[in-house]
Formats: structure tokens, C-alpha cells, sequence
């Protein structure tokens, strides 16, 4: 958190209190309508240790007991999220057209040039190859909202410091659970994107079902966090139990060799079973939950048309602030994607549906119409490439040769070598003739000596 965040949050929070605030030589000073000495604080560790000031600052006491009081009396809150430009611009925000630079992602540096690379979970952006983008026409637009449950957990065992995790549970209308990142969303759009308090309410009924469908979830989450906190503790807890049993049965050996009238073995037995129970559950791990605010996010679905300059055109939506990357239907296969290609014939398609003429690189769809190079197993344009002189078949450019008697296109499959010439001449093999004697071949100039 920076500092201009923290002065702002504490100054939130002293309004909050109908409190003044004013700061003198980095000397905060707080007063409240109840109270005749304002209260002090800094911002700066050195006054703080100087004269005895309580600091405001990431991890200090003062600040952790503000963070507490806000935890303990927060409210739940509403807000309003609003395109700070036009829906258009606000879109566009969302696709790569262009050379990928993502900000917050890692950078590599190959032969001293710099290449972006997002290295989030999904990436942050819909891209979009071979292609630009002309126009985004807006459709219809919904108002929707979406609800943000905030928990503090706490995972305590006997054999490791006690964990603090803060976990939110975001539900729709509908009280379906959403599995979008609501920060991860809002790093893509928090410079088109403006962030305003909302006004409305919500029914008593409709927040019990919401939050028992996110106690329900918030269970599930917690049974995987429960385990991987005691994966490491396993070999430890293992150790201790066999140390405990190991003692257990010494006092039982102990007894007996005492020659004790009133040692009684069945009695004995029972306590050991009751004992080593008790000793496993003490190595189980507590969870404490507390529901500390609860967020609804106002914001609105949008239904738009993109046109390429292909003259592709393509359909999608998005909820503001709440996607971080726009899936697209592919309009051959029909399903989603979030990296497509313009292609040469006007369309807009996955990667699964685009072939490239290995002739002239360009892209095209699978429902375009492309001639296929048996031998390299690749597309070519139709009329593009050359006809085999010899067998009659068209390939690709990439594998044609020219007779050197009459200049004659061949196949890589239909020609060769005189071996008067040697390796310096191609022919066609409809060229060579072949010796009876020693099957050598040769080329109409050589066959006449």
C-alpha cells in the first residue's frame, strides 16, 4: 500500500468518526466533538520514535487496531462502477490488436529486444492476430449486479503459527457463484473504469439466501485450505503421536514390573485408547471464521459488434469491471476463445479453424477453398503454385525446380542428375535417357556423343 493510499484511508476512516484531522510538522492531530486533546499520530517512523508517537504505517500497532475497528463495524457497502470515456473506448480497453504490452505481466529480453509476456493466470486481454479493429458498435445494455461476501478465516494448530487469510465469495443476482477475479478485473480497467457509492438495498430474504449460498461455498473452499495447512505438519504430528504412544506403553511396562495389586489391564487399556484419541485431536487444525463486510457491485452488461478491417464482423459481451477477457463464439466450430485470427476470405476464427498458405503466408479459414500439398502437407491458394511437367500434380512453389534442357517445371519427386554433367544441371526426368550398357543416365547432349 502506498502512502498517498494509507493517508487517505486514515483520513476516510477519522470522517467516518465525525473526527477533524490536521497535520502540523508530520505531526497528525485528531479531535473528536466528545473530546477536549486531540489525539496524535505520524506518518513518519523517525517522529514516531522520537517522540513516542503512534505510527501510522503498514504492520504497526496503530494502524492494525484501525484495520480491526473498520472490520469489526464495517457496513455493507455499494458502489457504482461507470466508463470514464465512452463505451467504445471503454471496450476497446479489453483487445490486443496490436503489439501485446502488458504492464503487469513479465518481460523477456532476447538479442537485446524486449518482448511482454502476460503471465496471469488467463490472460488479461482478448488477442486478436492478422487483424485491426475499424469500429465497435454498442447494442444492448443491462444493469446487473453482483454481490461480494468477505471473510476472515484463521487456521490454528499447536505445531505452527497461527494463519490469517481474507477470502471473498462473489455471487450473482441468482446467487450463483462467480469464479471471476474482482482485482485481477479491475487492474485491466481502473484507468476507464470510475468507481462511485451506489444507493439501494437489499431484501432480508434475498441476503439469507445469498449468504447461505456462500457459507456453503466459503465450507468448501475452507476443506481444501484445512489440508494443504496440515500437508506439511503430517510427518511432524506422526513423530509426536509414536513419541506419546512410545510413553504410554513404557508406564504400562513400568506397572506391571512394579508388581502393583491394583494395576488393572483392562482399565489400563481403556485409558490408553481415550488418551491417544484425545492426542490426535489436539494436533487437529481449528478454523475460526467471521464474516467481516459484505459488497454489492453495481455495473451493467454489454452487448457490442466489432468490425475488422477484414470486414470480419463479430458478436460478444462483457460486464464491466468484472471480465477480464472477452470470449468470442467461433462461427465454424461454435465454440469460445480468447485468441483469434482475421482471416483473408472476411472471417474471425480460433485457431482450431484457420489454415495458411504456405505459399504466401497468408490466413485464411477452413471454409475457404485452398488446393492441399501432398508432400509437404501443407495449403496453397487455388491456381497458385505450379503443375508438375512429369506426374500432372500442382505443389507449392517452395518445391519446384526447372529443367535445365527445356525449362520445364519438376517436382522435387521428378528429377535428377546427369551423370555426364554431375551435380551441376537439374533435369527433368521425362529428359534423361538411360544406357543399356551401364545404365547410366544422360541428358539429350550427352546422349548424341
Amino acid at each position: 500500500m502506498s502512502k498517498t493510499n494509507i493517508e487517505n484511508f486514515f483520513e476516510a476512516y477519522i470522517k467516518s468518526k465525525d473526527g477533524k484531522l490536521t497535520i502540523e510538522n508530520n505531526i497528525i492531530y485528531v479531535t473528536y466533538s466528545d473530546t477536549c486533546e486531540p489525539e496524535t499520530f505520524t506518518y513518519c517512523p523517525n517522529i514516531s520514535r522520537e517522540n513516542k508517537i503512534p505510527l501510522i504505517a503498514p504492520g504497526s500497532p496503530a494502524f492494525q487496531q484501525v484495520i480491526r475497528d473498520c472490520q469489526e463495524t464495517g457496513v455493507p457497502c455499494q458502489i457504482q462502477l461507470c466508463p470514464k470515456e465512452n463505451l467504445e473506448t471503454s471496450i476497446k480497453h479489453y483487445f490486443k490488436d496490436s503489439k501485446i504490452v502488458c504492464i503487469d505481466c513479465g518481460k523477456i529480453t532476447v538479442e537485446q529486444k524486449t518482448f511482454n509476456i502476460c503471465i496471469k493466470p488467463k490472460n488479461c486481454y482478448h488477442k486478436i492476430n492478422h487483424g485491426k479493429i475499424m469500429q465497435i458498435k454498442i447494442g444492448k445494455q443491462e444493469p446487473v449486479r453482483y454481490f461480494q461476501f468477505f471473510y476472515s478465516v484463521t487456521f490454528h494448530n499447536k505445531l505452527r503459527q497461527k494463519n490469517e487469510e481474507l477470502i471473498t465469495v462473489w455471487l450473482d443476482e441468482k446467487a450463483n457463484v462467480i469464479e471471476t477475479n474482482f482485482d485481477t478485473c479491475l487492474d485491466i480497467a481502473c484507468n476507464t473504469l470510475s468507481v462511485s457509492e451506489g444507493k439501494g438495498k437489499v431484501k432480508p430474504d434475498v441476503f439469507d439466501q445469498l449468504l447461505e449460498v456462500a457459507d456453503e461455498t466459503l465450507q468448501s473452499l475452507l476443506r481444501d485450505k484445512v489440508a494443504l495447512f496440515d500437508l506439511p505438519l503430517s510427518k511432524e504430528r506422526n513423530v509426536r503421536l509414536r513419541a506419546f504412544e512410545k510413553r504410554l506403553k513404557q508406564e504400562r511396562r513400568e506397572h506391571i514390573l512394579s508388581h502393583k495389586h491394583d494395576f488393572d489391564p483392562l482399565k489400563w487399556q481403556n485409558n490408553y485408547q481415550a488418551l491417544l484419541k484425545r492426542e490426535e485431536e489436539s494436533y487437529l487444525t481449528s478454523v475460526s471464521v467471521k464474516l467481516v463486510n459484505f459488497l454489492v457491485i453495481n455495473t451493467c452488461k454489454v452487448k457490442f459488434d466489432v468490425l475488422l478491417n477484414n470486414n470480419a464482423l463479430f458478436h460478444s459481451s462483457l460486464v464491466l469491471g468484472l471480465n477480464s477477457v472477452v470470449e468470442v463464439t467461433c462461427p465454424l466450430c461454435k465454440k469460445g476463445f480468447t485468441e483469434g485470427y482475421a482471416t483473408h476470405d472476411g472471417l474471425y476464427v480460433c485457431g482450431n479453424c484457420v489454415k495458411q498458405s504456405i505459399d504466401s503466408g497468408k490466413l485464411y479459414s477452413k471454409k475457404a477453398c485452398l488446393s492441399f500439398d501432398d508432400i509437404l502437407n501443407e495449403y496453397i491458394e487455388q491456381g497458385s503454385g505450379f503443375v508438375c511437367s512429369v506426374c500432372r500434380k500442382r505443389y507449392s512453389r517452395l518445391l519446384e525446380f526447372k529443367c535445365s534442357y527445356d525449362g520445364s517445371s519438376v517436382c522435387i519427386q521428378h528429377y535428377d542428375y546427369c551423370d555426364a554433367c554431375g551435380n551441376e544441371k537439374i533435369y527433368s526426368k521425362d529428359n534423361l535417357s538411360y544406357t543399356d550398357a551401364f545404365e547410366h543416365k544422360l541428358c539429350p547432349k550427352h546422349k548424341k556423343m
